[in-house]
């Protein structure tokens, strides 16, 4: 090919950038994502959000590609894929919200991770949509084996206790930001935990979940 041609056609395209589903050097569009990986993903609707919670907004369908993403971002220390992320979660108007508090980790866990992913991605969102965090509302106070580990009732019982919250969370409209919500047995532990301390009304915007 022409040199000049080339050149020009090189400055009529679009770089290449790797998709963060797939991780192949491809021509992504504004949300991150090859067109094959695009058609992969499906919006979730109307998910049922878990127990004591008062509505529940995820942006995917979880599905099993989505599982080297969350991986990646969790455990590689992928601070990179938090806006890519993020860009799924929404918060519905009429939930009046007037809080985000990211899921919190036990301090060990944090500090092994070094990061609270939840958070990472509640920067995002609070950025958006002008809503502040404050995750001092909620402590983990006791470490808990992996919920990933566990069956439906023992993740409840794994829970139990397990977090803390301040009395400043009494009469407030709040939003739990997580990654992905399976058996939502955390989220209904930090909301009744919140609840029981006089919180008025507990959401919780995830980028995924599992169909319930």
């Amino acid at each position: 090919m022409d040199r000049t041609k080339e050149l020009l056609l090189s400055l009529a395209a679009p770089p290449p950038h790797r998709c963060y589903l797939c991780e192949s050097e491809c021509y992504t569009a504004e949300d991150g994502l090859c067109d094959e990986c695009r058609r992969i993903l499906k919006l979730a609707i109307s998910p049922t959000p878990p127990e004591g919670l008062d509505g529940l907004s995820a942006g995917l369908q979880y599905c099993d590609e989505l599982g080297p993403v969350f991986y990646r971002f969790k455990a590689k220390e992928r601070r990179d894929y938090a806006p890519f992320l993020a860009q799924f979660i929404s918060i519905p108007e009429e939930w009046h919200a007037e809080l985000l508090l990211p899921v919190p980790l036990h301090w060990w866990r944090q500090y092994c991770r070094t990061y609270n992913q939840s958070f990472l991605l509640a920067e995002y969102v609070s950025s958006r949509y002008g809503i502040p965090i404050c995750q001092e509302l909620l402590t983990r106070i006791r470490s808990t084996p992996q919920q990933k580990k566990l069956l439906g009732k023992q993740r409840l019982r794994n829970l139990k206790g397990a977090f803390r919250a301040a009395p400043e969370c009494k009469g407030r409209s709040i939003v739990l930001i997580d990654d992905v919500v399976t058996t939502g047995a955390t989220l209904s532990e930090c909301a009744r935990t919140l609840k029981k301390a006089g919180a008025y009304r507990v959401y919780a915007a995830c980028v995924a979940c599992t169909q319930r």
